[in-house]
């Protein structure tokens, strides 16, 4: 699959493109085959004669954007506490040892893949933070020169 926004080849699963960080679960913004870019329509300026704010567009999706990520990562983090309390449960029963010690290496192992996916979506969180922040600054510029 293609980004429709860049053109860049996707894998399956993800939910941003890597290379311009277009949402991909939105109608429309993956392609089968790579083609031109679609450029975003922007609304258009109301008929006020006051100039439509130009990054308001963006940070509204940006903001949509860390609340699916933000989402994501809850529900990682409780799957990883549901798993880290299944042990807690069981381990109890286990006698001490080696036996309890491999029981917790397999609960380390199931772990493993959920927190490497955690780590990236806090990386993913505090990138798209920076940029909203970084987008508000511009915004408050733009205002304070309207």
């Amino acid at each position: 699959m293609f980004c429709s926004q860049c053109g860049s080849q996707i894998e399956d699963g993800f939910r941003f493109c890597q290379q311009c960080g277009a949402p991909l679960q939105t109608t429309g913004n993956v392609m089968q085959r790579p083609g031109n870019p679609v450029a975003p329509v922007s609304p258009k300026a109301p008929r006020s004669g006051k100039p439509q704010d130009p990054y308001q567009p963006q940070i509204v999706q940006l903001k949509l954007q860390l609340k699916q990520l933000k989402l994501d990562l809850k529900q990682i983090t409780t799957r990883m506490s549901s798993t880290r309390a299944r042990y807690n449960e069981t381990s109890a029963f286990a006698p001490r040892g080696l036996l309890r010690e491999g029981y917790k290496i397999f609960e380390d192992i199931n772990l493993l893949g959920p927190q490497q996916q955690k780590q990236q979506l806090q990386q993913q969180i505090m990138q798209l933070e920076q940029e909203l922040l970084n987008l508000q600054e511009q915004q408050a510029q733009w205002k304070a020169q309207q």
